[in-house]
């Protein structure tokens, strides 16, 4: 874990409403669902300013209240101007990094994550905007917002 600031990050992309009780049941589960939602639309080609950047967010915001409320998932790639754009002004983020099989270590990852904010953390959620940011084959590296 490691502890970074972002600023000015904007996102833009396709989102849904859901939940970890949603999340944990094959049957409701929303998230899968979007990411194919999110290739057989074709949403990254027709997204207007995107960044140079190749790399693919999906991003945790409008959250209710905490690990057990609703929240809102997105799909998402950098872009460069405001418009529609999800925008991460100024942020404290803890990382958590893990390489291995897609999408086996992004389940590992959250449960480690929800494994350290359960045990007396050092740290406190913000429950702003959280992010899992996919930049290489089989890595990924999950933001938590901090106070």
């Amino acid at each position: 874990m490691i502890i970074r600031e972002i600023e000015n990050l904007m996102l833009f992309g396709l989102s849904t409403v859901t939940n970890n009780k949603n999340e944990s049941n094959p049957e409701t589960a929303k998230i899968v669902k979007l990411w194919e939602d999110y290739e057989e639309k074709n949403i990254y080609g027709a997204t207007f300013n995107k960044s140079k950047k190749f790399d693919m967010y999906g991003v945790y915001s409008d959250y209710e209240s905490d690990v057990n409320g609703d929240y809102k998932v997105t799909i998402a790639v950098e872009v460069t101007k405001p418009k529609n754009a999800m925008i991460i002004k100024k942020q404290r983020y803890l990382v958590f990094k893990k390489e291995g099989e897609l999408p086996e270590i992004v389940a590992e990852t959250w449960k480690e994550i929800w494994d350290y904010f359960e045990n007396e953390p050092k740290y406190e959620r913000d429950y702003a905007i959280d992010f899992e940011k996919y930049s290489k084959e089989n890595f990924v590296e999950i933001y938590i917002s901090i106070k």
